[in-house]
């Protein structure tokens, strides 16, 4: 049964690097320039806006909106934590079908995870902002079970991350409002199918003009983010990729079908854990084995909404840095990013 609790830690390895993977929109759309900054705004008018993006965005000059240009290149470093909730675990191996694992209990299950990704994004409109993502992932899960027995262990996954999403935004007199709304794609390499989820991330603050250099700006904001992942998760591993580690005197104890808890399973149940038991058995004794370890489960994170706060520093219109801290919700994480943008 130890198995049970072995490759259960694989299986939430997965759910937790999907509720952790994020994609993160641009910063802020134009700025209404306020009065303070009249001659930067008269500036901006008789400018002009000559190019194709944004549309409308010769309008939107005319009026005193200072627009950022429309095209850019972002690169971003994100470290994350969260917590998950496993519910109808069900286990099979080879040809047998997975069979409900209700009598298990999960206690903290946590995932830490390194993300690396590029992006890149259009302002089609001065207020709408189109955008690609897409990187690399890797993540390390520890996982408690605390009954029938107690068990922790931990495992490593790797893999990559697609996205598309659109930010709305908009600003006036120094007020800022930013949604995030993504669709990402996640695939790892111990799991059979991509992870779909989708996030939204409202967010309102302020942009702070330097009235030196109006080009020059710090922006802040609080916002929260709701994420919300396909919960069923169906896949096959062989038992050598689950690295299961479990003491041999429990492993015998299960073959000898000796142990209480085992006496109270279903006949189905006391198959799966049995077989999976005398595989880690053979591993233990230098054995060859071959079972192939089926499962489905539903995952979610402890809560669907956290907090986050944040800020971008801009030197010029086309260099802009940003950091970005999410807490709350069994989450934590921590976001650097650079910005390279410029006119189309």
């Amino acid at each position: 049964m130890n198995q049970g609790r072995t490759h259960i830690q694989i299986i939430i390895t997965v759910v937790v690097i999907l509720t952790c993977g994020q994609v993160f929109g641009q910063a802020g759309a134009g700025m209404k320039i306020g009065q303070g900054n009249a001659a930067y705004k008269d500036s901006l008018r008789k400018e002009g806006y000559p190019y194709h993006f944004p549309i409308w965005g010769k309008k939107a000059t005319e009026k005193g909106i200072n627009l950022q240009y429309p095209v850019g290149a972002m690169l971003n470093v994100n470290t994350l934590s969260q917590l998950v909730n496993i519910s109808d675990l069900q286990v099979g191996f080879n040809d047998h079908e997975p069979v409900p694992m209700d009598f298990i209990q999960f206690g903290k299950v946590k995932a830490n995870m390194q993300t690396a990704t590029a992006r890149v994004d259009l302002w089609l409109l001065p207020f709408i902002d189109l955008y690609a993502i897409g990187g690399y992932v890797q993540a390390k899960t520890d996982v408690n079970i605390v009954a029938p027995f107690n068990f922790s262990s931990s495992t490593k996954f790797k893999g990559s991350t697609f996205g598309l999403g659109t930010t709305l935004a908009g600003g006036y007199h120094g007020l800022i409002t930013i949604t995030d709304i993504n669709h990402t794609w996640t695939n790892l390499d111990k799991l059979d199918q991509s992870v779909k989820a989708w996030m939204v991330t409202p967010r309102l603050g302020y942009n702070f003009i330097f009235r030196k250099d109006p080009n020059r700006s710090l922006a802040l904001w609080i916002g929260a983010t709701g994420f919300f992942v396909n919960r069923n998760t169906v896949g096959s591993i062989s038992l050598d990729d689950l690295n299961p580690h479990m003491d041999k005197d429990m492993a015998e104890k299960i073959v000898a079908e000796t142990e209480q808890w085992y006496q109270s399973l279903t006949k189905p149940q006391q198959v799966v854990v049995k077989n999976i038991a005398q595989g880690i058995l053979n591993r233990i004794n230098g054995l060859p084995d071959d079972i192939t370890i089926h499962y489905s489960l539903k995952k979610r994170p402890t809560s669907e909404w956290s907090m986050l706060a944040g800020g971008q520093f801009q030197f010029t219109k086309r260099w802009q840095v940003r950091t970005e801290v999410g807490f709350l919700g069994g989450r934590s994480s921590v976001l650097l990013s650079g910005n390279y943008r410029w006119r189309w």
